[in-house]
């Protein structure tokens, strides 16, 4: 299935993920979270956790933070059910008598307990939908997050597709615009979306990108502007600041802009999770419409393959938990 085809898909999977969390009912008496998964599963956890109404730890490694309790709610999300890190922490969860939420489409994890199964057959990163909505219905539920908008952030994925379909759009327009190297800057919640755009960039259109949140960058990365640089493009994700933080935006655009290329998206929609929908949406489309101007396939994952194999072959070549464990895939 091309990539197209399969971002046009996205408001028909909200709307499924929503189905599915609802025909499960998991209830959690618990007073912190910690989210564990990588890549296109991970991203669902930096995105939830500027909603969530308890601590909202997210964990990108082999082993939890010292505080995982009988009082945590671990979840473990890997779309293809046999991330390694995740299924470390997961192990390590169920030792320390954390509850657990597992959010896959199948594998390891989709054999334990507390387990939301998902449909199956995407690339990890193309079930975002899938995997963030699923999420959020369920601690929602639960009463862990604040109610969103869920009708809103449909319409305005469609109202977006509806847009991808016209001859230099946005997104078209955007990706025709990014030069070397992408570095991409976010404020608060949208510095979450800044990091799925990087993501996307490197992933889909295999192009070197780089993410960071306004107003950290403020105190150090803004020095190295200092010096002379060529062929990096800024993308600045704006729409969601206060008056101070658009003041930095403006200066960054002025300075940075001597030296780069500056883009300016500016999120659509009334809440703000609708526009962190709305330009993770986007972020999509312009990965692939660089993937597709560079001609490179957005879904081939050469590269990864070639890691997956070399960790594969290793763990069998090694004692211990790796090679009892020589499934080591991605998210």
């Amino acid at each position: 299935m091309e990539a197209i085809s399969l971002l046009n898909s996205f408001p028909e999977q909200i709307k499924e993920a929503i189905k599915i969390a609802k025909s499960y009912e998991f209830y959690f008496n618990a007073n912190k979270i910690i989210f564990c998964g990588m890549g296109g599963s991970g991203i669902s956890g930096e995105i939830i956790k500027h909603f969530s109404k308890v601590p909202f730890i997210v964990v990108k490694d082999y082993n939890l933070p010292y505080f995982a309790d009988s009082s945590t709610l671990f979840i473990a999300m890997s779309y293809s059910g046999n991330t390694s890190e995740v299924i470390s922490c997961y192990r390590e969860a169920k030792k320390r008598k954390c509850k657990t939420l597992v959010i896959t489409s199948g594998g390891i994890l989709s054999k334990e307990g507390s387990s939301i199964i998902l449909p199956a057959g995407l690339p990890p990163r193309f079930a975002i939908a899938y995997l963030l909505f699923t999420l959020m219905v369920t601690l929602e539920n639960n009463g862990f997050i604040k109610k969103q908008n869920y009708k809103e952030a449909i319409e305005m994925a469609e109202i977006l597709r509806d847009r991808m379909k016209e001859k230099g759009n946005i997104a078209e327009e955007i990706a025709k615009k990014i030069e070397g190297t992408a570095l991409i800057y976010g404020y608060g919640c949208m510095a979450s979306i800044a990091t799925r755009w990087r993501q996307q960039l490197n992933e889909n259109a295999k192009m070197l990108a780089f993410d960071f949140s306004v107003s950290e960058c403020n105190h150090n990365e803004i020095e190295a502007w200092e010096r002379d640089l060529e062929n990096l493009t800024c993308i600045f994700l704006r729409g969601n600041e206060n008056e101070e933080t658009a003041k930095r935006f403006d200066f960054m655009k002025k300075r940075y802009g001597e030296k780069a290329k500056v883009i300016e998206y500016f999120a659509e929609g009334k809440s703000l999770f609708t526009k962190m929908i709305s330009s993770l949406y986007m972020g999509d489309y312009v990965s692939i419409y660089k993937a597709n101007l560079d001609k490179f396939d957005p879904i081939e994952t050469k590269l990864i393959k070639e890691l997956k194999e070399e960790l594969s072959t290793q763990n069998t070549h090694h004692s211990g938990w790796l090679r009892k464990n020589s499934f080591i895939t991605r998210d």
